[in-house]
């Protein structure tokens, strides 16, 4: 454990590890939105469309019909 402390307190000052941890945050960030957020958000607005076009696709037929029973 101490050469873990001191490996830590030889890098807390050092530019390298700065970036280096940098690095690993916006790496962290982008595999986290890319894996996690973005197919969600996919999967809610595909779902939203799906049910905006069945309902666009119902008025339709229920229009349809109502022109169909007039002209009778």
């Amino acid at each position: 454990m101490p050469a873990i402390s001191r490996m830590f307190q030889m890098l807390k000052g050092s530019p390298v590890a700065v970036v280096g941890g940098t690095i690993l945050v916006t790496g962290s960030l982008l595999y986290t939105y890319r894996a996690v957020y973005r197919p969600f958000i996919t999967r809610r607005e595909r779902a939203e469309s799906e049910a905006m076009a069945n309902y666009i696709f119902q008025m339709e037929q229920s229009k349809g019909q109502r022109q169909t029973s007039e002209h009778s």
